[in-house]
């Protein structure tokens, strides 16, 4: 029997993203991002990251742009296009815990 399994949907939204890039040069670009359940959040940036530099995401559509507050993700690279631009999913920074490591000046 054929099943007929839906497509994932991809959301789309544009975005604000900040950070470090591999030269250690701060930059701030707008691009799309686009998610969807089986690949995650993707962006496409013109600047090379590096693989784990935390990047800062606000959400411009919808609203006043002033109110979104940034949300912190890992950069993973996956690839770069013909085009030049470079490709990365966007993973979820899991919060660090405050271990009880003494501090010997």
């Amino acid at each position: 029997m054929h099943r007929n399994a839906p497509f994932p949907a991809t959301s789309k939204y544009t975005v604000e993203i900040s950070g470090w890039d591999c030269k250690e040069q701060f930059f701030v670009e707008r691009c799309e991002l686009q998610w969807n359940e089986e690949s995650g959040k993707q962006v496409g940036l013109k600047r090379a990251v590096n693989d784990n530099a935390i990047l800062l995401v606000r959400l411009l559509q919808g609203g006043d742009p002033d109110r979104s507050q940034p949300v912190a993700y890992e950069a993973e690279g996956i690839g770069r296009m013909k085009s030049g631009i470079y490709q990365f999913r966007l993973n979820m920074v899991a919060p660090r815990r405050r271990g009880h490591e003494s501090s010997a000046v």
